[in-house]
């Protein structure tokens, strides 16, 4: 079954995730994000308010309600971005009308040169490992091949969100302002 995801990504690196959806395009049913004009995605410009909870209630209805899972597209400056931290949050929220999404992090083919980027911290909290053994909620994967790897990746991180809850504090303590980034 063709899944929906959510991608969220630092506007930055627009470009990468303009090729990265096109890329894998035809292996879901549907990828949304937000704000990728070149897509005809204007939908940032209609989310005017200084109410994090409505910004974040409206980005969880218009974009990620419906989807599975939820693809951070890491950049090198992607874990700065308060867009990004809210999108990871309103993911791992339930809301009465939809479940709460899985969630995966990927490297950019961009940032291959740097090792794997600075990860979102919401991100990073969702993350474990026992034994060597990653046990969190959220994996973080390498450029995805041109395979249906992904799928794999997406597959595996909507059982886990069925079969376990995101870390404590996932959903609360917003970041407030973009962080500096070199």
């Amino acid at each position: 079954m063709a899944r929906k995801i959510f991608i969220s990504f630092h506007q930055a690196d627009e470009i990468q995730a303009n090729i990265w959806i096109r890329r894998f395009s035809q292996y879901f049913s549907e990828i949304r994000s937000l704000g990728l004009h070149e897509l005809g995605d204007d939908f940032t410009e209609h989310i005017e308010s200084g109410d994090s909870e409505y910004v974040m209630r409206r980005i969880r209805e218009d974009k990620i309600a419906g989807t599975s899972c939820t693809v951070v597209l890491l950049g090198q400056c992607t874990w700065a971005r308060r867009y990004v931290d809210w999108e990871i949050a309103a993911t791992l929220r339930n809301f009465t009308d939809s479940q709460r999404g899985g969630l995966i992090g990927v490297q950019l083919p961009g940032t291959q040169n740097l090792a794997m980027p600075k990860l979102p911290p919401r991100l990073a909290l969702n993350l474990a490992q026992e034994d060597g053994v990653d046990t969190g909620y959220a994996r973080v994967y390498p450029p995805a091949p041109s395979d249906g790897t992904i799928v794999r990746w997406v597959d595996d991180a909507v059982a886990r969100r069925n079969d376990m809850d995101p870390a404590t504090g996932s959903t609360s303590d917003l970041m407030i302002n973009n962080r500096s980034c070199p």
